[in-house]
Parts: structure tokens; sequence; C-alpha cells
């Protein structure tokens, strides 16, 4: 989210801080058990040590560890998930959640708590269940989310001061699908209602945290569920003697993965109290300095824009009372390698004597990117198979937890690698799942087999492998001899720059009076497609095979320039084409590259038939071969 990195947490969701006052801390409770077992992660003890001497694999590790218990966000959507269902109409009743649901919320906090260079053996207090749930019941009733809720109307008092206890000592959320969201969701906590204190975060990187428990009870809401949930935050039950700390970053220093941060997120640095001193505040800046260019951002108190730069020292008590909170404006995205040097001057320890604290966090990809190349809509005919194409390796496809569910198998069926059966006529979505990443969904559409319109035997397996790569589009797939025409042609140049570049291409205003259409002003935009006029595209004249051999080209030109292929020294063609006079001068020089590249071929004969109409089908298995080409000399 914001790409990738957001899916789990950046769901248009309302949160609000933690505003309970230190005072309201429960005592501690009795270390939960889990199923009778005992947390077999291993607590750590000195949390800079810890999170210096992690490499990226044991990240990795740990992340399979304690990954959600299902790839996409609706696990957890529908009644399946209650041991005992909540009752929403007088009398009252809780419900309670399932056990298995509840330790997707566990793994969530100590993968957190691991990556902070905490001890993540966090376990569940089975005892708070009814706690945890009735604070989610009573938000829910009152389709409010609030730490004081008033009572609604019928709850008995017993089970309301249950509800409000919880809702006073917990992290609370609305609309988050699952609990493991939640938990990123609390974790991000930079939204202008959170961002002065990151309260969330800071309950869960508590250091005396060593249990807690969730609640989720589902509203209808505009035909859907809506999810109120709680998670209590305030434990203290861990001895101070199990963990040693200077400060405690989100992000950590060293390596941490993307998919946990946003550079749009706020960052924090909790202080130890007992070792710095939270009195004397007024010098503290923060100096954000990116390793790759030296470009640097320095934040003090004078940054207070909750939509931008910002910066705030936060003394409350939200587990460490003190905490320095910066967000640099104009972050980029973070990107596999980014690294940053963080620098802290003005603090003074406990003795007086000023301290300076430096680190850097080295951001890498913890799950490989699960990049669908099949466009958004598919036509098949009944009885076609199709293979949805995506970029990881079986063993990538499994961490990433990718999955393929289909809204009506008896139409359209899907197996565990993507592999498409065309059942009945009818649509169906293909739905794409996978762990910290945006669902994709690919609408089908099965029609009945047309003996009468089908591609010609020749250009079969191409056509298969570009409709599969997402370059056929839907409104050109049929009537393949017909003639291509421009609007068609640059839309699927596009696809093809897109796919193998791994990213969208940039786009601008049109240009043109006759189309406004976003894909010709991406063609336009990267350098494909020019228009018949200074102001007139012509997007339905037909191209020529000497014009798609100019556009070939460019797109070729414009994918080396962008790093897509290596540029290489290739001799100029020696002989001409037997029709070399029919070709026109313009686009001489284009024919050859292009055939000299690979990317067009003669008609035989040695001849070019430069005013030949370009067919659909031709299109097809032209672009797919310039996309194999692409991939072959990356």
């Amino acid at each position: 989210m914001r790409g990738r990195r957001d899916q789990m947490r950046d769901r248009r969701l309302l949160r609000i801080g933690c505003v309970c006052l230190s005072t309201l801390l429960t005592a501690a409770i009795m270390v939960g058990i889990w199923h009778g077992e005992i947390a077999s992660a291993v607590s750590e003890g000195d949390v800079q040590v810890s999170v210096a001497a992690r490499s990226k694999e044991e990240i990795r590790q740990r992340w399979l560890a304690y990954k959600p218990m299902a790839a996409g966000n609706e696990y957890m959507a529908g009644l399946h998930i209650y041991e005992k269902e909540p009752k929403m109409t007088q009398p009252y009743e809780p419900g309670i959640v399932k056990r298995e649901y509840i330790k997707d919320g566990i793994n969530a906090v100590n993968f957190v708590r691991y990556l902070s260079g905490l001890p993540y053996d966090v376990q569940p207090e089975w005892g708070l269940q009814d706690q945890a749930q009735a604070a989610a019941l009573v938000n829910a009733l009152n389709n409010e989310l609030t730490h004081y809720p008033s009572r609604p109307e019928g709850m008995e008092e017993e089970l309301f001061r249950l509800g409000y206890k919880g809702t006073t000592t917990s992290n609370l959320y609305a609309g988050s699908p699952n609990f493991y969201a939640s938990v990123l969701g609390y974790m991000s906590d930079s939204d202008t209602s959170n961002i002065d204190r990151v309260g969330h975060r800071r309950w869960i990187i508590n250091p005396a945290m060593s249990k807690t428990m969730f609640g989720m009870v589902n509203r209808s809401k505009s035909g859907f569920d809506y999810p109120y949930s709680s998670m209590y935050a305030f434990d203290r039950s861990r001895a101070a003697s199990e963990v040693n700390y200077d400060y405690i970053a989100w992000p950590s220093a060293h390596y941490f993965p993307i998919e946990m941060f946003n550079s749009h997120d706020a960052w924090s640095v909790s202080l130890n109290p007992e070792k710095y001193d939270n009195t004397k505040l007024d010098q503290v800046e923060v100096t954000i300095t990116r390793t790759a260019d030296g470009k640097s951002w320095t934040l003090d108190k004078g940054h207070k824009d909750k939509k931008g730069s910002y910066f705030n020292i936060n003394t409350g008590g939200f587990g460490i009372p003190f905490c320095l909170i910066f967000r640099p404006e104009g972050l980029p995205e973070l990107s596999d390698t980014d690294t940053y040097n963080v620098h802290i001057k003005g603090l003074f320890d406990r003795k007086g004597a000023p301290v300076d604290i430096e680190y850097e966090t080295a951001f890498f990809d913890m799950i490989p990117n699960a990049k669908v190349y099949t466009g958004d809509y598919v036509r098949l005919t009944q009885g076609e198979g199709f293979q949805i194409k995506y970029t990881l390796s079986p063993a990538d496809a499994a961490a990433t937890g990718m999955m393929f569910e289909s809204s009506n198998p008896n139409i359209v069926a899907v197996d565990s690698s993507g592999r498409i059966k065309a059942q009945q006529v009818g649509s169906a979505t293909v739905t794409v799942k996978s762990y910290l990443q945006p669902d994709t969904s690919i609408r089908f559409q099965v029609n009945p087999a047309d003996p009468k319109d089908k591609v010609s035997a020749w250009a079969l397996n191409d056509y298969n492998l570009a409709k599969n790569s997402g370059i056929v589009d839907t409104n050109y797939d049929r009537d393949y001899r017909k003639p291509m025409d421009r609007y068609g042609f640059a839309l699927m140049a596009v696809h093809v720059a897109e796919s193998s570049l791994g990213r969208p291409l940039p786009t601008g205003p049109s240009p043109f009076e006759d189309t406004t259409d976003p894909w010709i002003a991406k063609a336009y935009h990267f350098g494909i497609i020019k228009g018949t006029s200074a102001k007139t595209f012509s997007p339905w004249s037909n191209i020529s095979r000497q014009e798609a051999a100019v556009l070939l080209l460019q797109l070729y030109s414009k994918l080396e320039q962008a790093g897509a292929v290596h540029s290489e020294e290739r001799p100029s063609r020696q002989a001409m084409f037997a029709d070399d006079k029919r070709i026109a001068p313009w686009a001489a020089a284009s024919v050859y590259g292009a055939v000299d590249r690979g990317l067009l071929q003669g008609v035989g004969g040695n001849k070019f038939a430069p005013l030949e109409l370009l067919t659909r089908e031709q299109t097809f298995v032209i672009l797919q071969q310039v996309l194999s080409k692409l991939d072959e000399e990356k």
C-alpha cells in the first residue's frame, strides 16, 4: 500500500488514541497458557544487541513463524470466527472468539515486538476474554469508537461495567478486517489524531508487556460486516530485569522490512527514562539522512504539521513514558536497500551529560512482491484454459501465501497455481490473495465457443501467451483477422511496457482533441506513439506494417532507456527487402531497425509488405514476441 505495504492497515479505518490515564493501569495478572503449551519464542534480553545481530534471512524466518493465519483480509469476516456468537439484541451477550483467531493477533504482536528487539513471547490472557469481547460489544452497539462509551439502551449494568473496563484499558479499532491488520494499524498510528503520541504503538512495544487479549464484534453496516475490536494494552507483568535497553525505535535500527513501515508513517524512539533526562528537551532535534545520496531532513520542536513535517516529545504514560516522534515530509516510497541514518542531538543523560543517539535503518523487501500481470478483465470461451501470469517462483508464491479464489467455481474453476478452466457460460471473479499485499481481482466472462471466430493455428501459441500476460485486451479478443487500429495497438503496447518494467507507466494530460483516454496519454508521454497531427490521434485508424515497425522500435528504445533491457551494439542490415522502394522514407530506418532487433519479420520472399494492414492476431503475436525478447534480454 500507498502500495502493498499498506494492505493490512490502510482500509479507511477509524482509530482513536489511547487517552487513558496511567492511574487506570490494572494489576499484574497471571500468564496465560496457549493450548497448554509454553511459549517457544526466546525472550531477547538486550534490545540494541538483539536488533544489531539479526540478518534479513532470520527476519524472514521469524515472519514465516508469525505470519497471518490466512492470505488476504477477509478471513475473519462472518460468523464462523465465533465459538459463541455475540447477541446484539436484548439480553445482550458478548460472545466468544475462537482461539485460533486470537492467536492470529498474538502472532502479530510478537512479530512487531521481535522487530523492535523486545521479548516476543507475549501470551493470551484468557481470563480477560469476556472483558475484551464486552468492550467490542459496547462500541458495536453504540456504533461509536470511544474509550469512554455510554451505556447501550437495555444493557445490564454488570455487562456494561465489564465493557467499560475493557474500553478504558485497550487499544480500539473500528473497521479492521482481522486482528493482524489491527495490530499493524496500531503500529502505523500516524493519522492526525494519534501522531502526537503514537500511543497504540507504544503500548504494543512496551517492554513490560507479557500478555494481552483481543475481542471482536461485527456490526452489520450497509449490508457488510463492520468489525469493532479491542486489544488489552495495560499489561505490565514482565519483570523489568528481563529487558535491557537504551531506546526502542520504530522502525528499528539495522535491517527492517518495508512491509511494516510506510514513508508517511511517523518514526518513534522511546527512551529509557532511567538513563535519559526527560526534562531538558528544548534543544532536541533529529536528522534523518538517506545514505544513497546524502539528502537529509532535520526536525525539531518547530515542526508541528500533523499532515506533513512533524516533531513531538511525549512524556505521557503510554508504555515507556518518554518518546520522540518525528516524520519528515517528502520522504519517498521506501524501496529495497534504502538505508537511512537517524541522528538525535540535544539529549542529556540522568547525570546531566549531553548525549547523542545515532543508528541506521536498512529497509529491505521481506516478502516477494506477488505482482499479477493478467489484466483485470478476460474473455474466455467455454472449455478454454487460461494461466494467470505472476512473477513468483513456486517457493516464493508459497512464502507470500498466494492463493486463488473463484467467486463461482461452476463457471470459472481455478487451481492452486492460478490455472483457469472456463466451465460454463457466465461471469465470475477470481481473486488473487497474499500476505500484506492488496488483493487482485480478475473478472472472467465465459462465452459460448464460436467456430467461425477462432485464432489462426499459426498464431495460437503466441496468442495464448499474450492473453496470459495481459497483453490481449478483452475488446480486441474477437474478429482476429480484422485490422488493428491505433488505439488498440497503443493500449496493448502500454501493457507490454508495464509488464516489462514491472510498474505502471507515468502519465499526464492528453494533448489530443479526439481522445482523452488515459492509456493513450500513457503511450504518448512514454514516447511509444505520437498523434497524426498536433491535436489529433485518430484512434480508429488502422495500422500498417511499416507504422507498426516505427511504434515497436520506439517502444523498444524507450524500454532500453528505462533500463528494462541492456543496450548493445548491433550490426546494420546490409541486404534490402525486395520491396524496399515501397517503404516510406520516414519508416525505412525503423523497419530495418525493428527487423535487426528481431521485433518484426518479413512476410517471405525477402519482402516486408510495408503497406499491408496489421491484423489483431498479428498484433498479439508481435507484441508477445517483443515481450518474450525483452524478458530474455533482462
